[in-house]
């Protein structure tokens, strides 16, 4: 549970790249402030830029070209800008082993069920921020 404070600087800091904490914009992960996904999406729209999000699984050819061991889930995502004149790429995984980890608190529980039951979601999830972060780039100037 994040202090009074914590809760300042996140709404602070989401304010300052005009999105919203409340709406789930940022997050705290790992002690630092993080842009999720449904941030870059919103600060996407915000820009008014025309674009399209188009996200699937990796080929065969592909798991092979990226070393994607059996039982990973692996997809891959477009960002295309300017009628198809740029474009950008993410990739996101989900390992077997982030699948299948248990709770360090709860050792006969999962660490996270949800990634177990659908570890295609996060995996795609991973890979529209990838591409939405390196399209829709937020507090990437020097200095920030």
């Amino acid at each position: 549970m994040l202090g009074p404070d914590q809760v300042h600087a996140l709404v602070t800091y989401a304010h300052k790249y005009g999105l919203d904490a409340y709406r789930g914009h940022v997050l705290i992960m790992y002690s630092k402030p993080y842009i999720g996904l449904d941030g870059y999406l919103y600060h996407a729209n915000q820009s008014g830029k025309p674009y399209q999000l188009k996200s699937r699984p990796l080929t065969n050819e592909e798991r092979s070209t990226y070393q994607i061991k059996e039982g990973d889930h692996a997809w891959t995502c477009e960002v295309i800008m300017d009628e198809g004149k740029r474009s950008f790429t993410g990739m996101g995984i989900v390992t077997q082993d982030e699948m299948t980890a248990k709770s360090t608190k709860k050792p006969e529980q999962l660490r996270s069920p949800v990634v177990a039951k659908h570890p295609w979601q996060l995996a795609q999830k991973r890979a529209e921020w990838q591409a939405m972060r390196r399209g829709f780039p937020i507090g990437e100037t020097e200095g920030e």
